[in-house]
């Protein structure tokens, strides 16, 4: 049997659940209002705040009369989900909690503006009203105001003045007179721009990052090869008297020394095009320093979904993960977001897209694995030359002395086994793998010399020759390539400071126990602080083998 319903099986209380629930940080509530002009197509976006209210305005296409009665449906939207991230119909309401009212002035091109005036302050009144009336059984469910009722007595749609709303397209969005609890959250300009540069589709800051531009033109070519659009916006942030256009909140400074140049790959398998993903990795086997940056950030149409470290099971091993900076940007249309913006709507394209991820995460992985590789073996590389050339500097003095000739054989043997084993491998760039072997054939050289010294020592005679040992030890130095000055790691200044580089957690209780350790046995057994500080860089790449398996 069929049930007939009617408005009083909805209650208003809806509305104070739905928003309570999806918008649990203020802040949310801009993303919303910044979403709605996204969605409207602007490309200028203006935040400001001031006194206890807020003013959103974009250039975006506006609404029309109709379209502004459509905006107060409740769950009810006309907006494509499959080209609008806003379209379930709720996100007008997300300042329901923060502000007594709220004003929408809009105009399109076809008509005069119009102003929606939202009696938030009077919705919450009677809802709280009902409550305490529960409470004290006082009050029963047949009396409670349902969903409709609410609104209509609380939301007015008016005819204004172009006086009023100058501008010839457009929306402007003010909140107004905002609880006291939550705008001191929504006036701290820093806590806000962070926020927003997060999770809003900002354009990348060319003056303080060197990928920006070829990051935004590369993203947007791969997306129009797949009849995809990649846009962006340009938004300013004022509190009170601080003004500033935001960025996305990359930039050089992120990095140990510069950020590599970033890797670009496609997510998809055989018959979907999900998006770009972008990757720019730490130029030292570091984590990003900014934990809160570290990795890859899921977008749609520019918006954040979720936070990085959910896509971090991935890639596997984090330590990876933590070293780069990028996103994964979707421009799919049935890759839906779900009500929170936390994750995508369960569905089979759902289940594809995080398929296609884990190959991509696979290949970020092997370009991480494959720059450490690197990155080592020149490390290697320019210690062995370095090595060498000590010895060739000093094995004639140690001519006759049989211990200390040993002791050089089988230092010269290691550094010549290791090389020839990275050449095995090819665990050296391409371009050094030449340098490689010309410095594997000088050890060699050096080997043969120093067997010579031994086989001598041992019998108690003086080595000859044409050439004296000097002189052939010259001759091998000036065969041995020059070592260019290599930009060191960030050498840790205290035991803390290793553990937060190396990114380990740690508690309070945690970090006071390193400190105790890092006094009473490490600091105590250092001769000076230049000792220390090699403890330190020695016991990091103890620790950062040990993290990454080797």
């Amino acid at each position: 049997m069929a049930i007939k319903l009617t408005k009083h099986h909805i209650g208003g209380e809806l509305i104070s659940i739905l928003t309570r629930g999806m918008y649990q940080d203020p802040r949310d509530t801009l993303r919303e209002y910044v979403q709605n002009g996204v969605d409207a197509n602007a490309q200028v976006i203006d935040i400001k705040v001031r006194g206890n209210s807020i003013i959103i305005e974009d250039d975006g296409s506006g609404m029309d009369e109709a379209t502004m009665l459509k905006a107060i449906r409740v769950g009810i939207s006309d907006k494509n989900p499959t080209l609008d991230v806003g379209f379930r119909g709720i996100g007008i309401y997300s300042s329901f909690h923060l502000c007594d009212s709220l004003h929408i002035y809009s105009k399109s091109k076809k008509e005069s503006p119009h102003v929606l005036v939202f009696d938030f302050k009077g919705m919450r009144d009677v809802l709280e009203q009902q409550q305490n009336a529960r409470i004290e059984e006082d009050f029963s469910g047949d009396e409670l105001v349902d969903l409709q009722t609410l609104l209509e007595k609380h939301i007015e749609l008016n005819n204004i003045d172009v006086a009023e709303f100058q501008k010839d397209v457009g929306t402007r969005v003010e909140m107004i007179n905002i609880d006291p609890a939550f705008f001191r959250s929504l006036s701290r300009f820093e806590e806000v721009a962070d926020y927003l540069r997060q999770v809003v589709p900002l354009h990348f800051d060319q003056g303080k990052f060197k990928w920006a531009k070829l990051i935004e033109t590369e993203i947007r070519n791969m997306c129009k090869e797949h009849n995809a659009e990649f846009s962006l916006i340009e938004l300013t942030l004022q509190v009170e008297s601080r003004v500033e256009k935001l960025y996305r909140p990359y930039g050089d400074n992120l990095f140990e020394t510069e950020p590599l140049k970033p890797k670009f790959r496609p997510v998809k398998n055989k018959n979907y095009f999900f998006g770009v993903a972008w990757g720019s990795l730490n130029s030292t086997r570091n984590k990003i320093s900014d934990r809160d940056l570290r990795g890859f950030l899921v977008r749609k149409q520019g918006f954040a979904i979720g936070k990085r470290s959910d896509i971090a099971k991935y890639f596997g091993r984090t330590t990876y993960f933590d070293r780069y900076i990028g996103e994964i940007i979707i421009v799919h249309p049935d890759l839906l977001p779900n009500a929170a913006r936390t994750d995508f709507e369960i569905s089979p394209i759902r289940a594809l897209f995080f398929e296609a991820l884990s190959e991509v995460a696979t290949t970020y992985n092997e370009q991480a694995n494959q720059y450490q590789e690197f990155t080592k073996g020149d490390e290697d590389l320019d210690e062995s030359i370095n090595v060498l050339k000590q010895l060739e500097a000093s094995i004639s003095f140690q001519a006759e002395n049989l211990e200390q000739l040993i002791e050089a054989i089988v230092k010269v043997r290691g550094l010549r086994e290791q090389l020839k084993g990275r050449l095995k491998r090819k665990g050296l760039r391409e371009e050094r793998r030449k340098e490689a072997e010309n410095v594997v054939k000088s050890a060699e050289a050096l080997e043969k010399e120093i067997q010579n010294f031994i086989n001598k020592a041992r019998k108690g005679g003086k080595t000859s020759g044409e050439k004296s040992p000097e002189m052939k030890s010259l001759e091998r130095i000036k065969k041995l390539p020059d070592v260019k000055p290599r930009k060191e790691d960030r050498i840790p200044e205290n035991l803390s400071e290793l553990f937060n580089i190396l990114g380990l957690s740690m508690s309070l209780d945690v970090k006071k126990a390193l400190e105790v350790i890092d006094e009473k046995f490490i600091q105590a057994t250092a001769n000076s602080r230049a000792d220390y500080l090699l403890i330190m860089k020695s016991l990091k790449e103890e620790l950062e083998d040990m993290i990454n398996g080797e």
